[in-house]
């Protein structure tokens, strides 16, 4: 019978430490390159966004993705309350992992600016996004 190797978990810290990617950020900056998250922290920030900026019907195979803020957005009305609410269950139901624990959206001229606070692994963060209703 053959022995089995012994294979050993050593923990890297500091300037040995081997990083690696558990996602990419929304944001493309340069041309051809994905930035890499390294951090849950970052990582959630870039699902928030994502959601938030996907329309429903637009991802293949999960259809109801994505909160529909383009079309609250050119409504006739000046209430931000359903966009508040239709954020908070959304993000409730197709983001795992996120307890939110409020949704406020502002608006300010041209611009609508939405605060996410949510809570995920005990801690609490904060986003804030500023949407330019004339693009």
């Amino acid at each position: 019978m053959a022995v089995r190797p012994i294979y050993r978990y050593n923990e890297l810290s500091g300037s040995n430490a081997i990083k690696k990617e558990i996602g990419i950020q929304v944001q493309f900056q340069d041309s051809g390159v994905f930035k890499s998250t390294y951090t849950t922290k970052q990582q959630v920030k870039n699902q928030l966004i994502n959601y938030i900026l996907t329309n429903p019907g637009e991802r293949f195979f999960n259809p109801s993705f994505g909160s529909g803020i383009k079309a609250l957005l050119f409504e006739q009305t000046n209430d931000l309350t359903q966009l508040e609410e239709q954020i908070s269950t959304g993000i409730s139901n197709n983001v795992e992992n996120i307890r939110v624990n409020s949704v406020n959206a502002t608006q300010n001229n041209n611009e609508i600016y939405i605060n996410i606070n949510y809570t995920i692994n005990n801690q609490t963060d904060e986003l804030t996004l500023a949407l330019d209703i004339n693009e």
